[in-house]
């Protein structure tokens, strides 16, 4: 395989709707059960217009993207930034480019997205990989 270059993009990923059970099994798996998640009068009480995924859960989801990626090994840091709400019911498409390669220390930075259905961006962020071997 040959090393990535400044503008690859990775392989995008589809992810399905997201459902309350999972938003359900998420909270007791992180131990976020905070109640914008899981209770509509709660969500909307606190400004929303019902559930809203867990924004770790879209990380996630970002992740999978980034581990996914052939040219990547190791992932050194991953940080992201929640630009909108996600509410339930979303599908997501998680996509990223390569942003700079270091061919000496052998990494690659890549900036990832999460964009809804409807378009609006939700999590941009960035990530530094060993490149593979």
């Amino acid at each position: 395989m040959s090393a990535p270059a400044v503008g690859d993009r990775l392989p995008s990923r589809e992810v399905p709707a997201i459902t309350r059970d999972e938003l359900r099994e998420f909270a007791a798996a992180s131990g976020d059960d905070n109640p914008v998640h899981l209770d509509d009068a709660a969500a909307r009480q606190g400004g929303l217009d019902g559930v809203v995924v867990h924004g770790m859960l879209v990380m996630a989801h970002l992740g999978r993207l980034v581990t996914s990626w052939p040219a990547a090994g190791a992932v050194r840091s991953f940080k992201a930034r929640f630009t909108a709400p996600t509410p339930v019911g979303s599908r997501l498409t998680c996509g990223g480019k390569v942003a700079s390669v270091d061919v000496a220390a052998g990494t690659a930075r890549v900036q990832v997205s999460a964009v809804r259905d409807d378009g609006v961006a939700v999590a941009r962020g960035e990530a530094v990989v060993e490149l593979a071997r």
